[in-house]
């Protein structure tokens, strides 16, 4: 071993650095971090002061979620650590936390937003809105023109949760029932935030409807595929004026009833389609339910 003043002990790079001596020798051990020299006699390990740089590089990593164990596959040929290897998978593992935290900071934002909304929306009457564009996926409703089922929508509910997730998408509060007036047809959906580099509008979560199908266009200039399975739709309504209401009924099961008999009695040439959504928290003391019914002027056809 040479004689340089500037090597560390094991226990000077503990205190100076903070990283425990029984992790040193970890990282010894398992070719993580080798000492630059250890005296043949006493066992004794010595660092130089670079290597405290590396220690730096390894604390990154494992701030990023790395396991520890894993760092020991970027051992290179010669023994040493393949650095930049090991920093752009940190790297990588960072951008893919930021995407997942800023998924559920956008999910929180809306829950929280429906909180603030549904302390200002009126329990009765008509209101009126203008409605801008949103995203939503459905699954197509086979019971459209009988009684409301609650578990195979509480299924399909899950199902639509499940499919967002896997997305990688922001799912939003709102959900419930779709109807497209034009073609007679229904959908249980979730709404959702696009925030795929291709999409070519934002979602807001005021707004509830309009079918295209998940690989198909959403315009002629912007394609968007956010790779949903076949069976289910992606809806992207244009959005304008619209009118809603909320129902109150004894039951969940009770408001989609008269909600989907109310759609079935419009004039499609006036309404072309209708979204019934849950209410967060609208179960009242006396035990009855919620749900807001919105009918909308825009086309809920395919695009």
């Amino acid at each position: 071993m040479r004689d340089d003043d500037e090597l560390l002990t094991i226990g000077e790079v503990s205190k100076l650095d903070g990283t425990s001596a029984k992790a040193l020798r970890y990282y010894d051990a398992h070719g993580i971090l080798t000492p630059f020299a250890t005296d043949s006699r006493t066992g004794y390990r010595y660092y130089t002061p670079d290597q405290m740089l590396e220690m730096d590089v390894i604390r990154l990593c494992l701030d990023a979620g790395m396991p520890l164990e894993s760092i020991e596959s970027f051992r290179a040929k010669d023994g040493m650590l393949d650095w930049r290897a090991l920093m752009e998978t940190g790297r990588e593992r960072v951008a893919r936390e930021i995407t997942r935290l800023r998924t559920l900071e956008t999910s929180l934002n809306d829950y929280l937003g429906e909180v603030t909304r549904k302390a200002r929306t009126p329990a009765d009457g008509i209101v009126c809105s203008d409605l801008p564009p949103t995203w939503m996926l459905g699954k197509p409703w086979p019971f459209f023109g009988g009684s409301f089922q609650l578990k195979p929508y509480l299924r399909a509910m899950t199902a639509l949760r499940a499919a967002v997730h896997e997305a990688g998408l922001p799912r939003l509060l709102r959900r419930g029932i779709l109807v497209d007036l034009l073609e007679h047809k229904a959908y249980a959906y979730q709404q959702f935030e696009a925030d795929a580099p291709d999409a070519s509008a934002s979602s807001n979560s005021s707004h509830d409807g309009h079918s295209v199908s998940a690989t198909e266009s959403c315009g002629s200039d912007n394609a968007v595929d956010f790779e949903f399975d076949s069976s289910l739709t992606v809806f992207h309504p244009t959005g304008g004026p619209a009118e809603g209401q909320v129902i109150e009924r004894e039951s969940l099961t009770a408001c989609f009833d008269e909600a989907l008999t109310m759609a079935t009695k419009l004039d499609s040439n006036e309404w072309r389609h209708v979204t019934i959504c849950e209410i967060w928290g609208s179960h009242t003391p006396e035990g009855s339910m919620r749900v807001r019914y919105t009918r909308h002027h825009c086309d809920a056809g395919r695009m």
